[in-house]
């Protein structure tokens, strides 16, 4: 079975992907992991590297290429990224919303910083990242109409989410 997780910075899916991989023994294809190793093996943060992102498709290109191809080595995979749900042919495709501003308290809890500087680092990176995808997929980020289920992770924590999740997959099992 394949599952995509999608979101927004912040939004909880690496928490909610790895209580899925746990309990449920998918392997995690990460989008936003590979990102983050490139920025660090060019000695950038992610502010910088999403700034060369948005002039460099081939970035984009190559994450997305490594993502299609780990999707299908797995038994049960679960590939966590923003473009997923449109890039990867899965059996559920989910979308974790939340509002920036709890997003940010998150992101400053997680990374050790001031909830501002969190806001304004995040709502810069979503913006470079809505105008990169659309520039380079015509894909809208906030068109979820590819999603066959949007879970608003205000209300639940990871394993709450997870839950929900669980139950999706386990109606899906049965058909």
């Amino acid at each position: 079975m394949i599952i995509t997780l999608s979101g927004q910075p912040g939004s909880g899916k690496t928490s909610v992907a790895l209580e899925i991989a746990e309990k449920c023994g998918f392997v995690i294809v990460s989008a936003g992991e590979q990102f983050r190793k490139l920025a660090v093996e060019r000695g950038m943060s992610l502010e910088e590297f999403g700034r060369l992102a948005e002039c460099d498709r081939s970035i984009d290109l190559a994450i997305d290429q490594r993502q299609k191809e780990l999707s299908t080595k797995y038994p049960d995979v679960l590939v966590e990224g923003r473009l997923a749900g449109w890039t990867i042919d899965a059996d559920l495709k989910i979308w974790l919303k939340t509002p920036l501003r709890v997003r940010a308290e998150r992101i400053a809890k997680r990374e050790g910083i001031e909830v501002h500087r969190a806001y304004d680092d995040t709502e810069v990176r979503q913006k470079s990242e809505i105008a990169r995808y659309k520039s380079f997929y015509d894909i809208d980020l906030t068109d979820l109409s590819c999603y066959d289920l949007i879970i608003d992770t205000t209300k639940w924590d990871a394993d709450g989410v997870s839950q929900i999740i669980f139950k999706a997959l386990e109606e899906l099992r049965r058909q």
